[in-house]
């Protein structure tokens, strides 16, 4: 049996006691031989990571191993392996559409006299007010 794994037979301070040293001793030089709590995690997150071909985030990532395991653990082995999932730039708004139509003719040519009922239609466009965009409509008895 190692001794870095010492099994449910033997506690760590029985362990220590028989090759004499203390407990802290232990788990300094357990540190020291790089043996990591997700050692075979990290090797899964970057296979999962490497199957994704580089889409999946640390959510996914977690979904797909399938284990008990944070998604903070996930999360800080992929920080450490620079696994970070490709984040496509946001495109900004732009209303611009191409060239612009010109300007319909003057049909009216500014005479709003209709000498019988529904001969002339118009519409007030100076209410436009951002997204309502709603033109109110003119009767003939309104008009001058």
């Amino acid at each position: 049996m190692p001794v870095d794994r010492p099994g449910p037979r033997y506690s760590l301070r029985s362990m220590a006691c028989l090759l004499r040293i203390a407990p802290s001793s232990y788990h300094y030089h357990h540190a020291g031989i790089g043996v990591g709590k997700y050692a075979g995690l990290r090797a899964r997150v970057a296979r999962a990571f490497a199957d994704s071909k580089g889409r999946y985030g640390y959510r996914r990532v977690k979904a797909a191993l399938g284990t008990g395991v944070s998604e903070n653990a996930v999360r800080g082995l992929m920080a450490e392996g620079g696994l970070s999932a490709h984040v496509p730039e946001r495109r900004r708004y732009s209303s611009y559409e191409g060239e612009t139509t010109p300007a319909p003719g003057n049909l009216a040519d500014r005479d709003f006299t209709a000498e019988r009922p529904n001969e002339k239609w118009l519409t007030d466009t100076t209410r436009d007010q951002g997204q309502r965009r709603e033109g109110v409509p003119l009767a003939d008895d309104r008009l001058p």
